[in-house]
């Protein structure tokens, strides 16, 4: 890589770092203009949807930052253990305020007890992206779920939507980056889940992805499957 190229990508994190914050600071205001505003205010939907499509981006600006510092080794994984009935439910507690109001109801199922080691600033990006992605497509059911399988921890959000196409559904999710998450589009949320996956190993097991039409009603499924 030349010095244009390396000055070029550290001018362009530093200037989706400062977007981001400021993004941050406008989703505070809309969350507390959501407040004052109420149901009953003829501006709620569409503070709802400020605050989805806020969320959205924000979300693609810390992957961006991620995957800059990954690629650029600047990011070791923070893994550690973490109860994960506590961690879904602090995804569900993130996303129900914007989620209720457009009449989805959003869950977690966790048997307790249940623990995993991973990297939770990384793994709630991950998790957190699939339901604003879910968010598009859901009737009005979104269900997050962990559980121990095969010596994965299997992190999975299923919707009661129109579920995955089938070219998606041959890859499995294999060709991250390459195919949306159920436009068919090129998906920066996909090449996102498989590298953070990825970068979990464990006695010689690497994390990968999979999407499945096995949500509620026949749905959506993704899974984060971790070792």
């Amino acid at each position: 890589m030349s010095d244009d190229e390396l000055n070029f990508s550290m001018i362009l994190a530093s200037s989706v770092h400062d977007m981001k914050n400021s993004l941050s600071m406008l989703l505070g205001t809309l969350d507390q203009l959501g407040s004052e505003c109420g149901q009953i205010c003829p501006a709620a939907d569409k503070v709802n949807q400020l605050r989805y499509q806020g969320q959205r981006l924000n979300g693609d600006l810390v992957q961006l930052l991620s995957i800059y510092k990954i690629e650029h080794r600047q990011y070791t994984p923070n893994i550690e253990a973490h109860d994960l009935s506590d961690f879904l439910q602090e995804c569900v507690n993130t996303h129900e305020p914007m989620l209720t109001p457009c009449g989805i109801a959003i869950e977690a199922v966790c048997a307790p007890g249940l623990a995993g080691y991973f990297d939770r600033e990384m793994v709630a990006g991950v998790v957190n992206n699939v339901v604003n992605n879910a968010y598009k497509y859901s009737k009005d059911r979104i269900r997050l779920s962990a559980a121990i399988s095969d010596g994965y921890v299997v992190l999975s959000v299923a919707d009661n939507g129109c579920g995955y196409p089938p070219g998606m559904l041959r890859t499995g999710g294999a060709e991250a980056g390459r195919t949306d998450f159920k436009s068919g589009s090129t998906s920066l949320g996909l090449y996102f889940a498989a590298l953070i996956a990825h970068m979990h190993t464990n006695k010689g097991k690497r994390g990968f992805i999979r999407c499945a039409n096995e949500g509620i009603d026949g749905g959506g499924n993704f899974s984060l499957m971790l070792p």
